[in-house]
């Protein structure tokens, strides 16, 4: 179905507009907040709550304002950061080693198992406030902002430890 059959679905018929968005872009929202996530489940259930926030909210979409997928994206992806911030799910997520973290998306990243082994052996030496920036910023794939949401911190506190944790990392491979 076309996008501008499922605007008219959303005035006249949003629970079947939401089902032909979920068909058509189900598959993008889901892994936009699975990034913002980390976690499939978790990314599951968020879709859910932002089809419902589409549903519930299907009036106040404006075409003039933009296009129909933008509207969904920001909807997800705002749902998605709702959900990363709150208390629990800062707590599932700090309850996984950091070890673990770093060596799932080795497993799992195509791109990560031509990274030099010793680079990691290199992270793991760093004081745990700067591995920590370094991992959700340049092995997760983080923004700044992001892992400022995710570790409650100040964004200037995340930029000044990733610039601290890359000059600490530089020192430590000039040394080995």
């Amino acid at each position: 179905m076309d996008d501008s059959k499922i605007k008219e679905l959303l005035q006249s018929d949003p629970r079947r507009a939401v089902a032909q968005i979920l068909e058509k872009y189900g598959g993008a929202l889901l892994g936009v907040i699975h990034r913002i996530l980390g976690s499939q489940e978790a990314a599951e259930d968020t879709l859910q709550d932002a089809s419902v926030k589409i549903w519930k909210n299907a009036a106040s979409y404006d075409e003039s304002k933009g296009r129909l997928f933008t509207w969904l994206l920001n909807i997800a992806k705002n749902t998605a950061l709702d959900k990363a911030r709150t208390n629990k799910f800062k707590y599932s997520r700090k309850s996984q080693s950091l070890d673990s973290t770093v060596y799932d998306n080795i497993r799992f990243s195509e791109e990560m198992k031509t990274m030099d082994v010793g680079l990691l052996t290199m992270v793991e030496k760093l004081d745990v406030k700067y591995r920590e920036v370094i991992d959700l910023i340049y092995l997760q794939g983080y923004t700044q902002k992001e892992v400022a949401d995710i570790l409650n911190l100040p964004l200037g506190t995340i930029k000044t430890r990733a610039r601290s944790g890359i000059r600490e990392l530089r020192r430590l491979l000039k040394r080995s």
